[in-house]
């Protein structure tokens, strides 16, 4: 990104007024009821120019009646609004927002980028991704078609953002805009276009400065590879050798890591590029893009906070009982929520109905569900909530994908769900934007960690130690913010939370980061390092001086080595166990992750609280958790993930009381998330009963029925608890 582009978009961040504000700020003068700031948004994504005026009418009608006050429109709309280049049919559009004004509702604008005119790639094919080295152009009518980096691809987006924001900035419905659609999706695609080769080799010059800087830092004398110019680097290819010889990322390590982080700055730039657009041709509202829930997300990037009003994230959840899916959204929601400091964020997809393609490819939920599905999102701190979709698409990519009307325009007969939590809503999202979620803890993740983690993930499960640490969490019912490496330079940004935890942030290797780690723990912090953290640096070269050694003035130890030891699973090994001392009750742990397992060498300075158990006696004996007394503060450090609840067990030790309102862990697949005004959302993501134990009488907020201390969930049954007066 540009200097300039970075500084003109800091600025215009600077002078966006608060999230609380803003609503009434833009629509100051307006008879719009839904000029309230305390609104919760809730609505759906709708394509008004697929419709009759008739049918557009139906369908307000229809989501007025699920008290909704918001829609989503022009995101993929394009080829309907510019016909031929620099013709503009902006009717239809506008009064479809002159409608919503009528009715009081707000409307979130797309740029439709992602889905460019066929006009426009028919007569330019040569803006097209290439998906092989020397190949023709990509199908013109798939999504994500258009490489990002040619430039006469990115001059028409400027010439149609240009035109849509002067022709809608002043157009009082219009909460905020969004920039492209899903493009997060494509941060793992390499393409061969001759403008992103080009692009390419630009971005190596600026970012590793000389060849002999790119040789070194990404230790290229490995098997004699150095280059002599930027010229002999091509962007990642099939390789040859190994199971993964067709995969892009399948040949060297180092040039797999280096793409990911090109492929991350191209799509920052992109979409900073439609933001100063937008602002320089007078857009005041707020600025968004909805965030895909991928492993190397983009939305907690710093880049990405300096031009980004507010996170939001397209988020669908499977109809089946997937334990995976269970661990894997908290730290997606989590993450949203607290990466713009906003406590909030907006769910700009989430699904009605069945997902599918020209065919159904997953059923649709039961009421119970369907309901637990939003209440879950609400709970994590969604303030807006849209589904898609409001009408029904009958042809294009999706025809069989769930909406709220049929095919013929009618309701789906499954509309009174979203008429009841459109009364949930109305009624309690006063109370949801005035307490948000009270988060105590705060886990280190970035693109950084996540990217190197995708690269080189060590074993099979190493990815389980991030989720996990979410779900651990949140069975405790402790609420759980992310920070990156650059904000937690600043001992400020840390010191508000109880503990901080650096689960797997495998290229942790900021000194600044380290040492306000150090200083929170000196002032009263807890801090926990799990495995995988501190292995590497951020281009995938390994530490020569052990692994984590960089953390050692914090941990008290280091990382010499580690071993897959293996499990009755993998390798028919015996099951690695570790034992705790007394004061953990002497309890023996399985150890996780199929035995994978770090070899410590211990300071004095550091306790030993556990020991691994083993018949292999290079491990038999050794620390496996060492606890070291910081000035104020305490640092824990595994050199194993445990495949019981011993984590839980770790944390409320060091977390006493950690939650109001519950007595005990919650069973697996049941998540807490407490609000700050002493209530907490119990959410059962399972299709199983569980028992819940809490330490008083409680009443819940949704039934308005009295919750005894002990209390039998039903499958998917959602509880926001408060004390029962």
């Amino acid at each position: 990104m540009e200097t300039t582009r970075r500084g003109f978009l800091q600025t215009a961040a600077l002078t966006i007024p608060v999230l609380s504000d803003f609503p009434r700020l833009l629509l100051a003068g307006s008879t719009n009821a839904a000029s309230n700031p305390t609104a919760f948004l809730f609505g759906a994504d709708v394509y008004p120019d697929l419709q009759t005026p008739e049918e557009v009418q139906r369908m307000l009608d229809l989501l007025q009646r699920a008290h909704m006050n918001i829609v989503r429109v022009g995101e993929s709309n394009w080829g309907n609004l510019e016909v031929a280049p620099g013709k503009f049919n902006f009717g239809w559009l506008r009064d479809f927002l002159d409608n919503l004004k009528q009715r009081q509702m707000w409307a979130i604008m797309g740029t439709s980028t992602f889905v460019p005119p066929q006009w426009l790639v028919a007569a330019h094919p040569e803006t097209l991704v290439v998906l092989e080295p020397g190949s023709g152009p990509s199908d013109p009518m798939s999504r994500h078609c258009p490489c990002l980096n040619h430039p006469l691809y990115r001059e028409a987006c400027r010439q149609y953002i240009k035109a849509l924001a002067l022709e809608f900035l002043d157009h009082p419905v219009i909460l905020a805009w969004q920039l492209d659609n899903e493009i997060e999706s494509v941060v793992e695609r390499v393409c061969y276009n001759p403008a992103c080769e080009k692009a390419w080799r630009q971005w190596l010059e600026k970012t590793y400065n000389s060849p002999e800087e790119f040789n070194r830092k990404l230790d290229l004398v490995s098997w004699g590879m150095k280059i002599d110019s930027f010229d002999e680097v091509p962007q990642p290819r099939p390789g040859v050798e190994g199971p993964r010889s067709a995969d892009v990322h399948g040949a060297l390590p180092a040039l797999s890591l280096a793409s990911l982080h090109f492929e991350h700055d191209v799509i920052l730039d992109f979409l900073a590029e439609q933001a100063e657009t937008l602002r320089q041709n007078g857009v005041r509202q707020w600025i968004l893009t909805d965030w895909n829930p991928v492993w190397p997300a983009l939305a907690d990037e710093p880049n990405a906070q300096a031009f980004m009003s507010i996170a939001a994230l397209n988020y669908y959840q499977p109809s089946a009982d997937e334990p995976g899916s269970w661990n894997d959204s908290p730290w997606h929601l989590d993450m949203h929520r607290s990466c713009y400091q906003k406590e909030s964020f907006i769910v700009t997809e989430t699904r009605f109905g069945v997902t599918g393609g020209s065919s159904i490819y997953d059923p649709a939920a039961s009421r119970d569900q369907f309901r637990m599905w939003d209440l879950q999102l609400a709970a994590f701190g969604a303030t807006g909530m849209l589904y898609w979709t409001g009408n029904r698409w009958r042809g294009g990519h999706w025809p069989h994908w769930g909406g709220m009307m049929d095919w013929s325009g009618h309701p789906e007969p499954d509309i009174d769900w979203a008429v009841e939590l459109g009364g949930f809503f109305k009624t309690w999202g006063p109370t949801l934007l005035a307490n948000p979620v009270k988060s105590s803890a705060v886990v280190l993740t970035d693109f950084d960690q996540r990217a190197a983690l995708e690269i080189y993930p060590h074993i099979p499960g190493s990815r389980t130690v991030l989720t996990g640490t979410f779900a651990a969490l949140h069975r405790l019912g402790i609420g759980t913010d992310t920070i990156n490496a650059l904000k937690a330079e600043r001992v400020e940004n840390l010191q508000k939370y109880s503990v901080v935890l650096l689960p797997a942030a495998t290229a942790l290797d900021n000194s600044a980061t380290i040492e306000a780690l150090r200083s929170y723990a000196l002032n009263g912090g807890i801090v926990m390092v799990a495995p995988f953290t501190a292995y590497m640096d951020k281009d995938g070269v390994f530490r020569g001086d052990g692994f984590a050694a960089n953390l050692e003035g914090l941990t008290g130890c280091l990382v010499r080595t580690i071993r897959w030891m293996g499990s009755p699973q993998k390798g028919g090994k015996q099951q690695q166990k570790v034992e705790w001392n007394r004061r953990f009750a002497n309890r023996v742990t399985p150890v996780g992750l199929d035995g994978f397992c770090e070899l410590l060498e211990v300071g004095g300075e550091a306790e030993t609280l556990a020991t691994f158990e083993s018949d292999q006696a290079i491990l038999n004996g050794r620390p496996a958790a060492t606890l070291r007394k910081l000035g104020k503060g305490v640092v824990v450090k595994l050199a194993f993930w445990p495949q019981d609840d011993s984590v839980l067990m770790l944390l409320e030790s060091l977390l006493p009381a950690s939650n109001e309102l519950l007595a005990k862990a919650l069973p697996e697949g049941v998540l807490g998330v407490p609000r700050t005004d002493g209530s907490t959302f119990v959410v059962n993501v399972t299709g199983k009963e569980h028992q819940i134990h809490m330490k008083e009488i409680c009443r819940d907020r949704i039934s308005s029925s009295v919750v005894g201390n002990h209390h039998v969930l039903s499958p998917y049954e959602v509880l926001w608890l408060e004390r029962h007066a």
